[in-house]
């Protein structure tokens, strides 16, 4: 839950560049002692006091001993003005994880501790300068992967998104007031029931359209779900290692090696693929290797683009029209494998069967064809994105959100549905699931969120941040 903003607090700092060797470090403190631990470690040849926002050059020495660390600048930010809404300081040191260290030391011997992972973000939401959506997009930032990825969360740091679930919210706490204000104090009355249908299904429309932008914001935020699919032995793991230019699956003769489906990132033409290698499909498999591809066909189910390998040695069969058929709502991309013993057999794959123009014909063994299906890779890549763009700008709910989302709108649909089969409903019945709705719309942005979700949702931050 929300602290008091004025509550005391303790300091805590951490080196909030990445660990190793490099031409600068930044240390930063946040808390009430964050200025204080700073006039007794560090001095300036210039100021004796510290400007908000303005970088001082000067050095740091340890107190008990007189000897400089180092040189460097130091940066105020005064409260609440600052990132997390406490006095901030940062400094600007050489990047030698030795110097960085000592001087990590000598604050945390002057009063502050080592923070915990997002502990800053999480100040920053605890005194109200961003709330839950703004804050994860923090680290989604941080950790994206390609440009479409980083814009996609800087937008979700921006106001807009939290704009739009805060008018949701202001909609459905103005139809609640209405409704609980006549029951309260209208009940012995004649008068009817304030009219919400309409104001509920304005609601229920903003809600689906935050809703339709999910599957575009996953796919710039995550990457484009890719599933290497076919039959054993086909190449498919072969074909997973050289796109990614790694051994990350184990390669044999033996068909059925691959029994758990396995997934790494691939970053081609700037877009982010989430590559899946898969157990072969195939009729009547053994039953270890049944489960591997019921989990194999789950996977096909969520995918964005699925890449169906064929032995081009060998004319298709029933295995590999049953693999298509699996995979017919999905968008496919075919590759014809083997190819280098094409060459000697002057055998001929049937394009037909495959759907034509969507076909790469490779070799593994050779490496022939690889950076064509690259390419191909990249243009399908290019015609997803291009394709959810126009019509889905701005930012999106993550995972978490869109599943408390999901929830805000079940409530909402019953009321729908039964104000189309009954026509009216009884006050009581509306402020319920208006409430039901509400509480899960306020998980969203934090305003209800315990300590166990916060401690699930920076746990993924780094120790700086």
């Amino acid at each position: 839950m929300k602290q008091d903003p004025n509550k005391p607090v303790d300091t805590i700092v951490a080196l909030s560049t990445p660990y190793g060797c490099s031409g600068i470090g930044v240390i930063r403190m946040s808390g009430p002692e964050a200025i204080p631990i700073l006039l007794k470690i560090f001095r300036s040849m210039t100021e004796t006091e510290f400007p908000n926002r303005t970088a001082i050059y000067g050095t740091v020495f340890n107190p008990r001993e007189g000897n400089v660390l180092d040189d460097g600048l130091a940066l105020v930010m005064r409260g609440p003005h600052s990132y997390t809404g406490e006095d901030v300081v940062e400094l600007s040191l050489h990047g030698s994880p030795a110097v960085l260290e000592m001087v990590t030391h000598v604050i945390v011997e002057h009063g502050a501790r080592h923070a915990a992972r997002g502990e800053f973000t999480r100040r920053a939401f605890l005194f109200g300068r961003m709330n839950l959506v703004q804050a994860e997009a923090v680290i989604d930032l941080i950790d994206a992967k390609t440009a479409s990825a980083a814009i996609e969360a800087r937008s979700r740091m921006d106001k807009r998104l939290s704009a739009e679930i805060l008018e949701i919210s202001d909609a459905l706490k103005d139809v609640m007031a209405k409704i609980e204000a006549y029951i309260d104090f209208d009940e012995e009355e004649e008068s009817s029931a304030p009219q919400t249908e309409h104001t509920i299904r304005e609601v229920f429309r903003k809600i689906e359209t935050v809703q339709g932008r999910a599957r575009a914001g996953r796919i710039r935020r995550e990457g484009i779900v890719t599933v290497i699919t076919g039959k054993p032995n086909v190449g498919k793991s072969t074909l997973f290692n050289l796109l990614l230019n790694k051994e990350r699956t184990i390669v044999t003769p033996y068909p059925g090696t691959t029994r758990d489906p396995v997934d790494d990132c691939l970053v081609l033409g700037g877009t982010a693929f989430v590559l899946w290698d898969t157990a072969g499909i195939r009729q009547h498999p053994d039953p270890v290797e049944e489960e591997g591809i019921l989990r194999t066909k789950d996977i096909i189910g969520e995918a964005d683009l699925v890449i169906v390998v064929f032995d081009g040695s060998k004319p298709p069969d029933g295995d590999d029209t049953m693999i298509l058929e699996a995979c017919k709502k999905n968008q496919t991309l075919a590759v014809v494998n083997k190819m280098d013993l094409v060459k000697g057999m002057g055998h001929s794959f049937s394009t037909e069967l495959t759907g034509g123009p969507n076909l790469v014909a490779v070799s593994a063994k050779t490496h022939e064809g690889i950076e064509a299906l690259k390419s191909a890779l990249s243009d399908f890549g290019k015609k997803i994105v291009g394709q959810i763009s126009p019509t889905t700008q701005g930012a999106a709910l993550n995972a978490r959100c869109l599943e408390l989302m999901g929830a805000v709108s079940m409530p909402i649909k019953r009321l729908l549905t039964r104000f189309t089969e009954e026509g009216t409903i009884l006050p009581e019945i509306i402020s319920y699931e208006l409430r039901t709705a509400l509480g899960s719309l306020e998980e969203i942005t934090g305003e209800r969120a315990d300590d166990g979700v916060l401690d699930r949702i920076f746990e993924r931050f780094c120790v700086g941040k």
